[in-house]
């Protein structure tokens, strides 16, 4: 094995300072959904795009367009000027007073090809290129948004954008994004008007769950001793699933972080065709490039952590309602807010670890498919009653697809990035995204950033490499 190591460079950071909207805006208070201000979504969700330099934009100061791009957006999204406060029952309200985003510009020495894919998810990079301003990372009474623009030597550029979750999914920060470049461009209004319309997805008087909703109820360790189970040691050791006020896929005690290495795979045509084939030999039908591969990184992770075999284990995914067709919950082309739902499947680790990759395609396709208006509305109804709870982690494993959002076309002058993506590798949680673009297979290859202790990583890739290979 070849060993390469992320290069070194400094940067040169401004003063943070506050951007607010251009022109004045609205003084209200807004309430979020019941989707928004659950307890899995308060937290500040981070992502890095980078450009190569453009000959045309020579004399362009790229920190200086986004700033003032971000400046006009903000009138149209201004509630991401705002600051959060938590109302009664956890009940998130935005505070509409145009005090402004966060904003830094900084300049690096080194040229942007020198990084090579430590551009990737996850980047060794991330705390030069997203600066973390002090007290700037809670959830209420912080500014929403962070936004940090970083030269090269080469003119090239990296863009950070830290958004608080609980304001935005990917697809609205997307949106906003979109604007900012649109308005950055010369454009008087964004082609997709922002909607606030939160109360689409808010409980009604009198809630009333209808659905069980499992991913959010504390895994049970009873009775699921086994040596090397690494899960069930955190939760005896450290009570791992009642220690965190953030989502615990973002958090582990300190005294466990050094044990963990991150790391990121690529699946490419030759990957998702030797796993199509494996569907194929089971006469599975047509499968989804995103059946696939969370059902190869579902089984791979659980033979990894090597659970109990009578363990319940399950996989977590985000579905998006704009793609879905619901009725009485049509939302708007400029809905930024969470749209989305987690689905999950589950099964036993023996079941899972011993049966070909289509029994996990056909749990993902089940959980996939109860997604409907009443559904939808039982979720809703359940943050209410429960206290807005967060997912559970241990023994769970959330995927969330966002390779096929656009953020390579976020572009403010410089053209599409040459990568986009969260940045980030978490325990218990992954992001599907697209690799650097450098030939025609990036379209079609997925990058997937994995987090785990060291060992279980080195099983996991063993047992990805094997059921990815052709052979």
């Amino acid at each position: 094995m070849v060993w390469s190591f992320p290069p070194r460079f400094s940067i040169k950071l401004s003063q943070p300072e506050l951007v607010a909207p251009k022109t004045p805006t609205p003084k209200e208070k807004k309430a979020l959904s019941d989707l928004d201000d659950q307890a899995s979504l308060r937290y500040q969700m981070p992502g890095l795009w980078f450009y190569e330099s453009k000959e045309s934009m020579v004399g362009h100061d790229p920190a200086t367009v986004i700033k003032e791009g971000l400046a006009k957006a903000l009138v149209f999204y201004y509630p991401l000027a705002g600051r959060l406060f938590e109302g009664p029952n956890k009940k998130l309200i935005v505070d509409c007073n145009g005090e402004g985003v966060l904003f830094l510009k900084a300049e690096a020495n080194i040229a942007l090809h020198k990084l090579g894919d430590f551009i990737h998810s996850p980047s060794p990079y991330l705390s030069k290129l997203q600066h973390n301003v002090p007290g700037s990372e809670g959830i209420t009474g912080c500014p929403l948004l962070l936004i940090q623009v970083t030269r090269f030597t080469c003119g090239g550029i990296a863009l950070g954008v830290r958004f608080n979750h609980t304001m935005v999914d990917g697809y609205g920060m997307s949106l906003f994004l979109k604007a900012l470049c649109e308005l950055a461009l010369g454009g008087s209004t964004p082609s997709i008007l922002p909607v606030w319309d939160r109360e689409t997805l808010s409980a009604t008087a009198n809630p009333n769950p209808t659905s069980s909703h499992a991913v959010y109820e504390a895994p049970c360790f009873r009775n699921n001793f086994k040596l090397f189970d690494f899960e069930w040691w955190a939760n005896k050791i450290f009570n791992v699933e009642k220690l965190a006020s953030q989502p615990l896929f973002f958090f582990f005690p300190k005294i466990l972080k050094p044990i963990f290495v991150q790391s990121s795979f690529i699946v490419g045509p030759k990957e998702i065709q030797a796993l199509r084939d494996q569907a194929m030999a089971q006469d599975y039908g047509r499968c989804t490039t995103f059946e696939l591969i969370t059902a190869c990184l579902w089984k791979c992770r659980t033979i990894a952590l090597q659970p109990n075999p009578n363990a319940t284990v399950r996989l977590t995914f985000p579905t998006n309602m704009r793609q879905k067709s619901l009725a009485g919950l049509k939302l708007s082309p400029g809905y930024y807010g969470n749209a989305i739902v987690m689905q999950s499947a589950t099964s036993t680790a023996k079941l899972l670890c011993d049966s070909p990759i289509t029994y996990a395609i056909q749990l993902i396709r089940e959980a996939k498919n109860k997604v409907n208006a009443d559904y939808v509305k039982s979720v809703i109804d359940f943050m209410v009653t429960r206290g807005r709870p967060r997912m559970s982690v241990l023994r769970n494993m959330m995927v969330s697809d966002i390779s096929r959002i656009g953020l390579e076309k976020i572009d403010f002058g410089w053209g599409d990035a040459i990568y986009a993506g969260a940045s980030i590798a978490a325990y218990g949680a992954t992001f599907l995204e697209r690799p650097k673009s450098s030939d025609s297979t990036t379209e079609k290859s997925i990058l997937v950033p994995i987090s785990l202790p060291h060992i279980y990583m080195q099983i996991f890739t063993h047992e990805f490499k094997k059921m990815t290979s052709s052979s």
